[in-house]
């Protein structure tokens, strides 16, 4: 029986080597970091080495260790991150799930609290990238050729002429609004926490 997109959301597994230093490399020591579905801390405990705040989310009571095990700059939280306000004080977010499907929801609430960067590996799918949150974006219908990545979370590419295909073309990453994908990310979300509300809390 296949997974649904919620369910998917709800597990957790942890990460290879080579994608937490990417993420590791991209803090500084004033950060305040804010991870969301943390999982059992393995990375969460290495961004508090290296950033002078972290909160850590994650809805999962049994990966959460004991508190008094953490060090004094760690925040376990136990809660979900669509309903959960975000601390005011996150400059940077680490969103380590591939399977993701809520990635606009999350950008949107760290704007709401000023959070500048959002580290993830949800967008593309595979590798991680550092999405500056509040970078001005263009309009879908002006990208001429190339890959795009919306603020709703979806990402795609438009195509052109074949001679209009260069290097910088096909390495080169649009920030959009409003692409095609838009109306139904935006149906996704409000139907996914609808659902959510329906088995979780009016039980």
């Amino acid at each position: 029986m296949a997974l649904s997109a919620q369910a998917w959301e709800q597990m957790w597994a942890p990460y290879d080597e080579p994608t937490y230093t990417a993420v590791l490399d991209a803090i500084r020591p004033d950060d305040v970091v804010l991870d969301i579905g943390a999982g059992d801390l393995r990375l969460t405990r290495r961004l508090a080495q290296r950033a002078r705040r972290v909160y850590a989310l994650e809805m999962n009571a049994a990966l959460l260790p004991p508190a008094m095990t953490l060090p004094p700059n760690l925040h376990a939280i136990c809660a979900d991150a669509h309903f959960y306000p975000f601390p005011t004080d996150v400059t940077l977010a680490v969103l380590l799930m591939r399977h993701c499907q809520h990635v606009a929801v999350y950008a949107e609430k760290l704007r709401a609290v000023g959070c500048r960067y959002l580290i993830t590996n949800a967008r593309w799918g595979f590798d991680v990238e550092c999405i500056d949150l509040l970078a001005a974006r263009r309009p879908f219908t002006a990208v001429p050729i190339g890959w795009y990545a919306c603020s709703c979370g979806a990402t795609g590419f438009v195509p052109g002429p074949p001679e209009k295909l260069t290097l910088s073309v096909e390495t080169a990453v649009y920030e959009v609004t409003g692409c095609p994908h838009c109306d139904r990310q935006a149906v996704n979300c409000k139907s996914g926490m609808v659902q959510y509300c329906q088995n979780t809390l009016y039980k």
